[in-house]
Order: C-alpha cells, then sequence, then structure tokens
C-alpha cells in the first residue's frame, strides 16, 4: 500500500514537473515578443492602456531614455550599446495633450522635433509624423516602456519621467530642427 502511494506521488511529480517546463516553454520570456504577420513585434500579452490613464501618467511630462533592447527578426530583444555608427539616434521624450517633442541627441547637437500626435488606444499607437512606429507596451506614473521603429529595426526602449529641472534643461538646452 505505501508502496503504491509513494508510486503515485513520484508519477504526479514528475507529470507536474514536464507540464511545467513545457508550459514555460510555450511563452516568451521578459525579453522575447512575438512577430505580426507585418513582422512587428508585439508584447505577449496586450494590455490596452486607456486614453484616461495616458492622459494621466504620460502627458505632461518628460521622459528620459534609460536602456534600448534591439529586437531581432526572431523576436528576442538583446541590450542594445548606443555608438555613433547606428541608425539609433538617442532621444527624449515630452507629450503635452496634442503634440509630441522629441529631444534628439546627433552630432554635438540637441534638436527637438515637435508635431501632433494620436493616441489608438485599441493598439496602444502613437501616431505621429516624427515617428516611424511607437506603441506603448507599459506605462505607471514613473515609467514607460515603448516598442518603436527605428530605421528597419525595432526597439523596447525604457524610459523614466524626468524631474521638472530635468525638462527644463532640454528645452532650454535644445533648438528646433531646421526644415
Amino acid at each position: 500500500m505505501k508502496k503504491s502511494i509513494l508510486q503515485i506521488v513520484c508519477v504526479l511529480l514528475f507529470a507536474m514537473t514536464t507540464m511545467a517546463i513545457r508550459c514555460d516553454d510555450d511563452f516568451p520570456g521578459e525579453n522575447e515578443y512575438v512577430m505580426s504577420e507585418d513582422n512587428v513585434p508585439q508584447e505577449y500579452y496586450h494590455t490596452t492602456i486607456s486614453a484616461s490613464y495616458f492622459q494621466q501618467c504620460i502627458v505632461g511630462y518628460g521622459w528620459k531614455l534609460d536602456e534600448s533592447w534591439k529586437i531581432n527578426a526572431d523576436g528576442v530583444a538583446s541590450l542594445y550599446i548606443i555608438n555613433g555608427e547606428s541608425e539609433f539616434i538617442p532621444k527624449d521624450l515630452y507629450f503635452d495633450k496634442d503634440s509630441i517633442t522629441l529631444f534628439l541627441f546627433k552630432q554635438n547637437i540637441n534638436e527637438r522635433q515637435s508635431d501632433a500626435y494620436t493616441y489608438d488606444v485599441s493598439k496602444n499607437l502613437i501616431v505621429s509624423k516624427v515617428v516611424d512606429y511607437m506603441q506603448l507596451a507599459y506605462a505607471d506614473s514613473t515609467n514607460i516602456k515603448l516598442i518603436e521603429r527605428i530605421g528597419n529595426s525595432y526597439y523596447a526602449n525604457y524610459y523614466e519621467r524626468m524631474l521638472p529641472y530635468e525638462l527644463n534643461a532640454l528645452w532650454n538646452g535644445s533648438k528646433p530642427e531646421d526644415k
């Protein structure tokens, strides 16, 4: 009797372990993305970020780039080291209720580009002429994560909310882009 109970427990433990390993393999990790039919990386779990939450947590604040992860064609992201020879130009962001401003740091010149934007709640997309592709993947009161297309590549960019003096320094230290 004791032997049969031990055998049942062993079989159940083996089955549960196998299921846990198999389930873990089915879901992307933190730095893995699912590629859409258009080859655009998507978060595995798409969470809609409402317009009111967007207005409350993002609008009226500056956002500084904290780190960037380049997403390859298989949907796996690796930490991206910015160098002068890449298509990636570091930028910080500012959103007001109807326009987005990008603070670009290129060739020792701090420029800013501003344009109107719309926020598509169904896809968490920020649509504007100054961004190629920008999808809000995560937001709270101090951090946002954006999936962005820059050149021909996609990046998962993590931004941290700026302090007011940091935002003021950006406005004062940059000039509008020459058009």
